[in-house]
């Protein structure tokens, strides 16, 4: 089976765990890996469940598709618009002045490089996966100025299909200033799609069926887009996904880029949409999100109750976070 430009090819078998799904329309999961040299994907009863790319060849590793537990692919993958919108991916967009986010659409290559140098992989028995990516981010032919240390946990889908993408990205600068910055947003005098970089999400066509929640209690798009949130969810009458930001994250809790269109739905937590980010030489920064991917509404209390497990929050403490 195919997604974008990768094909899932079975090189290793595994032993196949099976358990009830609950609800009214319950269904056995038939779990099983399959795995290239540059990807790795779930699947349910032959469909892919979610996908990951970590293709040294790609310009950035991206998750694609995300879909729900029966298969309904929520990810859009290279639309015409921005082809370097790859179903949930992480791209900074300048860094000292160059731009590592937009590529030339005809080499499919930005100004600024994200080499992937170092990859393990950890399919489990039980379905659950962890993952250990290691990039550099640099010119062409240059020393590295900036290295990436991410680590992905994903977990088993649950008895409702739901599964849940842990992320934590370690950013080190090597021997000089490293600057991140973004193009200015509009409420600081720039253009009205500035703000973005970072952990990113592109969802498939079909937005109007999609409504997004916020935890600040916003359904709005464009009242939402912009304002700060310690998380976001995009549902449709069946699937959705939640992303989370951590509590120990810099500028907890963030502003969000949310863009919903009938040509494009998509939203990112975007630290970097008020101001840039300095790092000096040899300090680091880690960011951490949870990426929630539910086959059923989640209500906002469960939500919540989530955000609160991340760190183990009370209610007292939510009740004094934005």
């Amino acid at each position: 089976m195919k997604f974008g430009n990768w094909v899932l090819i079975p090189v290793m078998a595994m032993t196949l765990n099976t358990f009830a799904m609950g609800g009214e329309h319950a269904s056995e999961q038939i779990l099983s890996w399959e795995r290239t040299g540059s990807s790795l994907a779930l699947r349910n009863h032959g469909k892919t469940v979610w996908g990951l790319v970590f293709d040294i060849n790609q310009p950035k590793s991206y998750f694609h598709p995300l879909a729900s537990i029966d298969g309904e692919v929520m990810t859009a993958f290279e639309p015409a618009d921005h082809p370097w919108h790859r179903g949930l991916w992480w791209s900074w967009k300048f860094i000292n002045g160059v731009n590592y986010w937009e590529e030339n659409k005809k080499t499919g290559v930005s100004d600024g490089l994200t080499s992937l140098i170092r990859v393990k992989i950890e399919p489990m028995d039980d379905f659950s996966a962890r993952v250990e990516l290691d990039f550099n981010y640099h010119l062409p032919e240059k020393a590295p100025l900036l290295s990436e240390k991410r680590e992905l946990s994903i977990s088993k889908p649950d008895d409702q299909g739901t599964y849940v993408i842990d992320w934590k990205s370690a950013f080190t600068a090597k021997d000089q200033t490293v600057k991140f910055d973004r193009t200015v947003p509009e409420h600081l005098g720039g253009v009205s799609y500035g703000g973005y970089a970072g952990l990113s999400l592109r969802m498939a066509k079909g937005i109007e069926a999609y409504t997004f929640r916020t935890s600040q209690g916003e359904t709005s798009p464009g009242t939402a887009h912009g304002k700060a949130a310690r998380w976001v969810d995009l549902s449709s009458p069946g699937p959705g996904i939640t992303i989370l930001d951590h509590p120990d994250n810099p500028r907890h809790a963030p502003p969000w880029y949310l863009h919903s269109s009938a040509a494009m739905l998509f939203f990112s937590p975007a630290p970097l949409f008020n101001e840039p980010l300095e790092l000096a030489p040899g300090k680091s920064i880690t960011l951490t999100y949870r990426v929630i991917i539910h086959s059923k509404p989640m209500t906002s209390e469960l939500i919540e109750a989530a955000w609160f497990t991340l760190k183990g929050n009370t209610e007292s403490k939510l009740q004094n976070q934005p």
